[in-house]
């Protein structure tokens, strides 16, 4: 995929276990990751990310102590939709988008349910509060994202509707 970070454009493979940043393999280890941050190693050195800010297509992050903006370049925006959970502009009105942080407890409806605008589709509990998550519009579930017991930053595709 092409990014353009902080206005420089660079091309961002997976190959194996490695990240290939302009066709430079770079070794990646998850250590943690939350909603508001990941921990990695990097060809053996430690980073902290912390996501500032998070829209279609566009993440800002604080990577050791450096602000920098992550952009998907125009086009891919399919891409972006399809392995970041987030939704390109000709999707934005297909998806529902979690508004808060916090951990999925129940997921109420499966890929192909009818919903209408209101319905639960899943809830969430964020600070010991349970948020029911509930569908922008009427349809059918094209794809459900969420999972039981997993986590979701405010802005992560829930599902798509139809």
């Amino acid at each position: 995929m092409d990014y353009t970070i902080d206005g420089e454009d660079h091309t961002v493979s997976v190959r194996g276990r490695d990240l290939v940043i302009d066709g430079t393999a770079r070794r990646v280890e998850v250590i943690s990751r939350s909603p508001a941050s990941v921990e990695f190693l990097l060809d053996n050195r430690y980073h902290q990310a912390t996501y500032l800010e998070e829209a279609a297509g566009k993440v800002v992050v604080e990577v050791d102590g450096v602000v920098m903006t992550l952009v998907a370049n125009r086009g891919l925006d399919e891409i972006v939709y399809k392995n970041s959970g987030g939704a390109g502009e000709a999707l934005a009105e297909s998806a529902l988008l979690s508004q808060i942080p916090g951990k999925v407890v129940s997921v109420a409806v499966s890929q192909g349910d009818p919903v209408a605008e209101g319905d639960t589709v899943c809830v969430l509990e964020s600070m010991k509060m349970q948020v029911s998550v509930k569908a922008h519009m009427e349809g059918k579930i094209k794809s459900i994202r969420a999972k039981v017991g997993s986590n979701v930053a405010k802005g992560d595709m829930i599902a798509e509707i139809e």
